[in-house]
């Protein structure tokens, strides 16, 4: 045994200090493996025509302030498509496939209105950078969204918010807004095939389930990367910066943010109206999960009765999802929307005389449940207004303001309405969100804090011989778009219907003058 030792150890020895030696030299002397992502350089024609930032670096995703982790752009290969999720993330999956996330590049509206700012400018391909970047980051970050379409579609790239562009999440700048994530697609993403990932698991969470993301994503200022939107001279006709959508700043400064409830807890909540009535209530509890429905106040894109129209404005059926499937989500997510729109507002008396001839009072539009303003984001399409109708006590209508007219598809231009305006550099509004030309951002009457109320005052002329008690009917609605945007942007003829977010009825004094 010691002459077998003594005979084979040292060649053993040699060996194995001679594999070191190669396995050392092979690591110094081996070419450097080439950075993830795709260089500048390597894709052609790619257009920048916003120059460099401060420090002379590119800014290949400008005006957008998305960007990847290494600066470099993305391959799209490596952007995975959801239906691949799906394989083992099937509930996450179908909660989101039906979500405005998930059709957040594909649906008619915003396509169209890409398209007509696209021909507003000599340079619009590469503004819409400035819309991409939240609504289709996968194209953005591909060098897609370019004049010249020198890079190949994938398949992930038409799925709007899709699940690689929040599990890659490391930054989020809430205050800068205007889609400022930085997402590791290119660093952080594993390709690994399903099989492989069954085998290490653990490589998997490590690229889409990192500590830091899955920190970011919980928070609102992840939100807040693409609910804060600013038009500056880059991208519109705004001498000095115009806050457009100021969702996040609405929910930082308020109750909600101080008490710790989050954007998540209420729109990522399995039952978001059933949430928002338990914070109502005090109970501060976090949901059981978080679902991935991202449930808005987009009521239209959920509306099955519009039949082939609403196809027509999802713009088709996400891939991974059968006609009737997609149906279904839609069915049940669309119950979800109208519920939270209203568990939102409220409609309170606050005061009714009569006096010189004339009934007045005053109604409280109340924030009831909403963690931002009543209406919130870009609300130069989503606006809200109130409609009044009065009956003195034989039932006669002697007074009627806001009320809508479903044939033309417009309301009341005299109702008391809260909207921002785009305006022009002539000072003219802007009906149709045509976003490259807008110089001004102003209001017609700015929206209702979180659980804040607004106060509207009415007075209401009394004809001779009209007796009380006289009754009030309020409602509260809420429209998604204006007929304006209908007819020339989309060009249809389709009536945008409105939502009655709530509605109350109010019994008035009986008519005898208010002593002074």
């Amino acid at each position: 045994m010691k002459y077998q030792v003594r005979t084979h150890l040292p060649p053993v020895v040699l060996g194995a200090v001679l594999a070191l030696v190669f396995i050392l030299g092979a690591g110094v002397l081996a070419p450097a493996a080439p950075e993830p992502g795709v260089a500048l350089a390597d894709v052609p024609f790619y257009r920048l025509p916003f120059g460099p930032d401060a420090a002379g670096r590119q800014r290949p995703f400008w005006p957008s302030r998305l960007q990847t982790e290494n600066g470099r752009l993305a391959d799209p290969a490596s952007i995975q498509s959801a239906s691949r999720c799906a394989t083992c993330h099937r509930r996450e999956f179908e909660e989101w496939a039906p979500s405005l996330h998930a059709i957040a590049d594909r649906d008619t509206v915003y396509e169209r209105a890409v398209r007509v700012n696209e021909g507003l400018h000599r340079d619009g391909v590469e503004k819409t950078r400035f819309c991409e970047g939240c609504h289709a980051p996968g194209e953005v970050l591909a060098g897609r969204t370019n004049r010249f379409k020198s890079v190949m579609p994938s398949k992930a790239g038409r799925e709007g918010i899709t699940c690689v562009m929040c599990h890659t999440a490391t930054h989020a700048d809430a205050v800068e807004g205007n889609g400022a994530l930085t997402l590791a697609v290119n660093t952080g993403v594993d390709r690994l095939s399903d099989p492989m990932i069954l085998a290490a698991p653990r490589d998997h969470a490590r690229a889409f389930g990192a500590a830091g993301t899955n920190a970011l994503i919980a928070r609102s200022d992840f939100c807040g990367g693409c609910h804060t939107e600013t038009y500056d001279a880059s991208m519109s006709k705004a001498e000095s910066p115009q806050h457009v959508q100021t969702t996040f700043a609405e929910w930082q400064a308020s109750w909600y943010a101080r008490n710790g409830v989050n954007c998540q807890d209420c729109h990522m909540a399995p039952d978001p109206a059933a949430y928002v009535r338990q914070v109502r209530a005090g109970n501060l509890a976090k949901p059981e999960r978080y679902a991935h429905n991202f449930t808005g106040s987009n009521y239209l894109m959920f509306d099955t009765g519009l039949g082939s129209n609403l196809t027509f404005l999802r713009g088709g059926i996400p891939p991974g999802l059968t006609e009737a499937k997609n149906t279904e989500l839609i069915a049940s997510q669309g119950e979800a929307t109208r519920a939270l729109l209203r568990s939102a507002a409220g409609l309170a008396l606050r005061d009714a005389a009569v006096a010189g001839g004339r009934l007045r009072f005053a109604l409280a539009v109340q924030n009831l449940g909403a963690g931002h303003n009543l209406p919130t984001g870009v609300i130069d399409q989503k606006y809200m207004w109130l409609e009044v109708a009065v009956r003195d006590a034989s039932g006669t209508e002697i007074y009627h303001s806001g009320a809508f007219d479903a044939e033309r598809g417009e309301a009341d231009p005299n109702a008391v309405i809260w909207r921002e305006d785009f305006v022009d550099s002539d000072g003219r509004r802007i009906p149709d969100h045509r976003t490259f030309v807008t110089a001004a951002i102003t209001h017609v009457r700015k929206g209702v804090p979180p659980r804040g109320e607004d106060v509207v005052a009415y007075e209401a002329p009394l004809a001779a011989g009209a007796e009380g008690p006289f009754t009030l009917q309020a409602r509260l609605w809420y429209r998604v778009a204006t007929q304006e945007f209908a007819y020339n942007t989309l060009k249809t003829d389709l009536i945008i219907p409105p939502f009655e977010l709530v509605s109350a009825q109010f019994a008035l004094p009986a008519g005898k003058e208010a002593k002074p």
